[in-house]
């Protein structure tokens, strides 16, 4: 099995020891990597891959072939939109009206697919086609951002086996999750009374792309590079010849989804292979392995920038505040410290679906990097508050605290809590809304 093996540095490249035939990890088998020696019981988030030079540029292939694959798949949804019609589309969508709806689908959505990269991504694209507006869109980018941390608090669960080490992995997680919930429930009500955040980044969407033109500078490229694909696939290609237009429309849009989803998997796990060593080692000069020093503002700078690069890097800022529990667990950083990594990881993990916006062909390019500067305005707009406000933050981290302590008591109740608040709740209240309505 893949968690039976520890991947570490051979102490001599040139003589790396031969590649097993029947046993070790599928990772082993791919060009360019060492196999596993020294094998022992080692957890998932410290399972790292040796790679060569060979090795990285095959995975670094595979990750521009998944970005290649993300522009065909909101292209394909822009070609199924526009074949159906954006009239009968909205129907789809008329749920999403409601801001407190639209809140609750990004929660369930990112719960479900366990990335929110991939509902801002996908959202970005439905503003990009002009499915939904942007005012639609914003509250179901804030849901994202609160289902995005369930992940964490699914991975504390592996420090079941002793209490104390389970506070501390849950607290980490915890902080991720009263963060964007709070920032999220401030951003909604101040949303809906006066708008900013449409307002900023309307004007920020202008500056880049210019008021007199609703289309970004990368229209043309994309569409040269992308046409001919979608061309034979698409509404008047391969999906053209199973039957009327309305069910070309909609394979498109199944394919076009289904394609973003797993290629933002596939490049998540190639960039999380490539640059777990890099990753790593900065959170290992960040940290101080000797000795867990109070938080300062250089070191919460320093943790802020950390967040972000480490998040680019593995385009999940599940992945980053999962990584931090181990630190939380041996108290080889403060929790303010912590606190300012997650501040940074929310950050970065915007950068994904803000390059998405390039990709989009068409008239409403404008509105789909709005749509994605919302993201990006919220979360560094979050972390500004928290870091320039000591208070703010020692209020998030005591919420944390408690929310450990309860979860310790039960670990089934906590569980059962978990899925009822990011599934269970907003399943119920979309479907009785439904009924209502």
């Amino acid at each position: 099995m893949a968690s039976s093996f520890e991947y570490v540095q051979h102490p001599r490249r040139s003589l790396p020891p031969p590649i097993p035939t029947r046993s070790g990890p599928a990772a082993a088998f791919l060009p360019g990597t060492f196999h596993p020696i020294n094998p022992k019981q080692v957890s998932a988030g410290n399972d790292q891959v040796l790679l060569s030079g060979w090795g990285k540029f095959v995975r670094w292939l595979v990750v521009l072939a998944s970005i290649f694959a993300i522009i065909v798949g909101i292209n394909l949804i822009l070609d199924g939109v526009y074949s159906v019609g954006t009239t009968s589309a909205n129907r789809m969508y008329e749920l999403a009206a409601n801001p407190y709806m639209g809140l609750l689908i990004g929660v369930l959505a990112t719960a479900l697919v366990q990335s929110s990269t991939t509902t801002t991504t996908l959202t970005v694209a439905a503003v990009g086609t002009g499915l939904i507006s942007v005012p639609v869109a914003i509250p179901i980018i804030m849901g994202a951002n609160i289902g995005t941390t369930m992940t964490a608090l699914l991975v504390s669960f592996s420090y079941v086996g002793e209490r104390r080490e389970f506070k501390k992995a849950f607290t980490t997680a915890a902080m991720h999750l009263w963060f964007n919930t709070l920032v999220v429930l401030v951003a909604v009500t101040v949303e809906v009374l006066f708008h900013p955040l449409r307002s900023f980044s309307g004007y920020m969407a202008d500056r880049l792309v210019g008021s007199a033109d609703n289309t970004v500078p990368t229209t043309h490229i994309v569409q040269t590079v992308v046409e001919p694909f979608i061309e034979l696939i698409g509404t008047n290609g391969l999906f053209g010849l199973f039957g009327s237009q309305t069910v070309a429309a909609v394979f498109s849009l199944i394919a076009g989804t289904a394609i973003i989803l797993v290629s933002i998997r596939v490049m998540s796990f190639q960039l999380h292979m490539i640059t777990a060593a890099t990753a790593h080692s900065l959170l290992d000069m960040f940290s101080d392995p000797e000795e867990s020093k109070p938080a300062t503002v250089r070191t919460n700078l320093l943790g802020f920038g950390v967040g972000v690069l480490f998040t680019i890097m593995v385009t999940a800022s599940a992945v980053t505040v999962s990584s931090m529990q181990p630190f939380a667990v041996t108290k080889t950083l403060k929790r303010r410290a912590i606190l300012a990594v997650i501040l940074g990881a929310n950050v970065g993990t915007t950068m994904t679906a803000a390059i998405a916006t390039f990709a989009v062909v068409g008239i409403h390019g404008a509105f789909a990097l709005q749509a994605a500067l919302v993201h990006v305005s919220l979360n560094l707009f979050g972390a500004i508050v928290v870091l320039c406000i000591p208070r703010v933050g020692r209020a998030i981290i005591t919420l944390a605290e408690k929310s450990a302590q309860l979860a310790a008591r039960s670990y089934t109740t906590t569980l059962i809590t978990l899925v009822s608040f990011y599934i269970a709740i907003p399943s119920a209240l979309l479907l009785l809304y439904t009924v209502m309505t």
